[in-house]
């Protein structure tokens, strides 16, 4: 492997590990990414909690008004006798993207520190099967169509719960582009 660097006027900004053979980029080293990614955790945090307070969509449908959060759908779709697809939105919109900062806080907290590196390895291994799960987007398209879909048939207004939601899937996405594993795992004294 051959190391290139990325911008000729600071060679030690950002490093990568690239094949001599092809070019193809094996290793990219950000500097600060897990700060970064410390940022992002703090603020996907802070974004969640009204993401599933307020109501992401309100309707007026002939003057009877409701407002709709993502833990009342998931409510309702359980009155409805469709527990199973209740239980899914619960587990990939809201349980999951929970439990995934809430580890991401601690492993980060972790490599810093140098306290609770074992617990913490064993956390970063469940945040990597857990990226399979967690939803954010599918749900957020979700909700996007249902106000497009709606809007013919009632006044829909969108609500403060589908900002918060669509920052913190921002953040979600920022952090799987920023978070260097190996890196943390360097951190946390353990080679992968």
């Amino acid at each position: 492997m051959v190391e290139m660097p990325v911008f000729d006027h600071d060679p030690e900004y950002r490093k990568q590990a690239a094949c001599p053979r092809c070019g193809c980029v094996l290793e990219s080293h950000r500097p600060a990414g897990v700060m970064r990614c410390l940022a992002l955790v703090v603020t996907g945090l802070i974004l969640f909690f009204p993401a599933n307070y307020y109501p992401v969509l309100s309707m007026d449908i002939l003057g009877n008004q409701q407002q709709s959060t993502i833990f009342g759908g998931v409510v309702a779709l359980y009155q409805e006798d469709y527990g199973v697809i209740a239980l899914l939105i619960l587990l990939s919109a809201i349980l999951i993207p929970l439990l995934r900062l809430l580890i991401l806080l601690q492993v980060i907290a972790s490599a810093f520190r140098g306290w609770g590196r074992r617990l913490s390895r064993k956390l970063l291994r469940i945040y990597a099967h857990l990226q399979e799960w967690g939803m954010l987007e599918i749900y957020f398209l979700g909700a996007l169509v249902a106000v497009i879909k709606l809007a013919d048939m009632a006044s829909v207004q969108v609500g403060t719960g589908l900002y918060c939601f669509a920052g913190l899937m921002v953040c979600e996405l920022l952090i799987s582009l920023n978070l260097n594993e190996h890196e943390v795992w360097n951190m946390l004294g353990e080679t992968k």
